[in-house]
């Protein structure tokens, strides 16, 4: 499968970026379709990423609890 017309993207890559994404899959010895799958998959359970879901998630949560001295005039 070539990248253009890989389903999963939805913003199209410039020749440059088309060939990057080439270059990167044949160093891993992947097809393009498989690389991309599999990179997509580690971004979306990146452990960082889930950290700063959680820290906005505890502080929507205590929203209600956080007082400003400088709201009290």
């Amino acid at each position: 499968m070539d990248i253009d017309v890989a389903q999963a993207l939805t913003v199209p890559l410039t020749a440059a970026q088309q060939a990057q994404v080439r270059t990167a899959a044949a160093a891993m010895g992947k097809p393009v379709d498989v690389f991309l799958r599999d990179a997509v998959l580690e971004a979306a359970y990146d452990p960082f990423l889930a950290a700063l879901n959680q820290a906005a998630d505890t502080m929507a949560s205590r929203a209600g609890l956080i007082q400003h001295d400088y709201a009290v005039g």
